[in-house]
């Protein structure tokens, strides 16, 4: 009866580090995401298309939800401010459904 008690308490303690270690997954991949997208609607800029358009395919192409899509300009630079959701793995009813992540890529002068 112990060795069965012991052998739940470790199948309980791994299903909670397997759940734990989900979720700090899917928090940097969200941070990654978020980069990539930013990557790819800066150079969308840079070479004269609409950045936001571009920011949700690249999402979409990578399981991820536009969540925010800002563009700044100024006297030859801009910079473009991302945020993206991505689904929380494994999904637990009651917690968060999904990792916000934030980035932002441009081009920026040198002013003195």
């Amino acid at each position: 009866m112990l060795i069965l008690a012991v052998v739940i308490v470790l199948m309980l303690v791994a299903a909670v580090g397997a759940w734990f270690s989900g979720w700090l997954a899917s928090g940097a991949r969200a941070r990654a995401v978020a980069d990539v997208v930013a990557i790819a609607a800066a150079q969308a800029q840079r070479d004269g298309r609409p950045a936001c358009p571009v920011a949700e395919q690249a999402a979409a192409a990578n399981d991820a939800v536009l969540a925010n899509c800002e563009v700044t300009t100024g006297w030859g630079e801009f910079i473009v401010d991302i945020a993206v959701d991505v689904e929380m793995r494994p999904q637990i009813a009651g917690a968060p459904q999904s990792a916000h992540a934030e980035s932002r890529a441009g081009v920026v002068s040198d002013v003195p």
